[in-house]
């Protein structure tokens, strides 16, 4: 069993993602690797060379150093179940969670590993990062590795006496203990491909009484988008889909949500109390609670066809599987949407739902 737990989640580019994994290895001060590494590597559903290079590298490092695991998916699943996936396979005590465009420097991870180690009010602990859409940016830009080891000297030394303690940062890299993982577990499934997923999670940290700090005395160059870049149109329905929904889930006021009561993250953040069965997302098919009542009677002879989708998502397919499961030959059946109400506005829903089925009697629709 490692004690430090690493999780990337890589899709396709992977000279980006053979940097991130050298750089992090490189990085390391052997104290670590003597009480034990793990790096899990979530191939994504990669086409390209992904898959036969995390081999060679698995060979590479098999003098025990650190053990290398790969979790090879057939499709892409989005950075939110890719990161759950992983993190169901971790033992370490402490977890970081990383993209694949990072180049990490000498010494990164000792702030965070120290202030996780040693103070128990701090559950989260993240480095500040070339670019970032929070504190952590400092909007620096370099055109090589020694350039970037240079400003990471400089800013770690001057700045590492200096903590704070923040609402949200973002999941590029992240380091929290085994604790927290068992409070709120992984990222809410809900927002797919990703995008407001990571300010999720922070706002369910945050909520359950331990802070997010980022220390000054680690930095991680950023890349920035690197694979979120190569699926642009997934990407813009993504972003356009994850802020209603995030909006609503927090109950934050705006115009995709005028009767919001919060006007800040700071007001949901003080203004919600931790529940597990509200704020646990479960990483483990195991951990899935069947329900101890159906949500529908059993019946013996009709066909009942549950759709789940993100059904604000314009790159969604669930219009076409709704026609498709209507024109399903049985005529006794019950189409059944599953759309959880702290995520979807019904109304908006059944109204999109109506123009494909028409007269609702034409097949018997349920709103779950």
């Amino acid at each position: 069993m490692s004690y430090y737990s690493f999780v990337l989640v890589c899709y396709n580019n992977w000279n980006l993602s053979k940097q991130a994994i050298t750089t992090l290895i490189n990085s390391l001060d052997d104290k670590y690797k003597t009480k034990g590494i793990e790096l899990i590597i979530v191939n994504n559903g990669s086409t390209d060379e992904t898959g036969v290079s995390i081999e060679d590298l698995k060979r590479l490092y098999t003098a025990g150093t650190i053990e290398i695991i790969e979790i090879r998916l057939e499709e892409n699943m989005g950075y939110a179940v890719g990161l759950n996936i992983g993190l169901a396979r971790t033992t370490g005590r402490i977890i970081t969670i990383m993209n694949n465009d990072l180049i990490f420097t000498k010494d990164w991870f000792n702030g965070l590993a120290e202030i996780l180690e040693n103070n128990y009010g701090v559950g989260v602990a993240a480095p500040y990062l070339s670019y970032a859409a929070t504190i952590q940016n400092l909007g620096v830009l370099f055109s090589s590795i020694d350039e970037i080891d240079n400003f990471a000297k400089k800013f770690m030394q001057n700045n590492k006496e200096k903590v704070s303690y923040v609402d949200n940062v973002i999941s590029a890299c992240v380091s929290f203990r085994r604790d927290m993982l068992m409070l709120i577990g992984g990222f809410d499934f809900w927002f797919g491909m990703g995008m407001a997923d990571d300010t999720d999670w922070s706002f369910r940290a945050n909520i359950t009484g331990l802070r997010i700090a980022v220390v000054g005395s680690s930095f991680v160059y950023h890349i920035g988008n690197a694979t979120f870049a190569k699926i642009p149109e997934i990407t813009s329905a993504a972003i356009i889909s994850n802020h209603p929904k995030f909006m609503i889930k927090w109950n934050l006021k705006g115009k995709e949500n005028e009767n919001g009561l919060h006007h800040s993250f700071r007001e949901v953040i003080q203004n919600n109390t931790y529940l597990r069965e509200k704020n646990y997302f479960p990483t483990k098919i195991s951990e899935f609670n069947l329900l101890s009542e159906p949500l529908l009677e059993k019946k013996d002879n009709s066909l009942r066809i549950l759709l789940a989708a993100d059904w604000t998502n314009i790159k969604s397919q669930w219009r076409t599987s709704l026609q498709k499961a209507i024109s399903f030959g049985k005529s006794d059946k019950e189409i059944c949407l599953w759309i959880p109400q702290q995520y979807f506005m019904e109304n908006e829903v059944g109204v999109e739902v109506k123009k494909i089925v028409g007269p609702l009697d034409r097949a018997a629709i349920k709103l779950l």
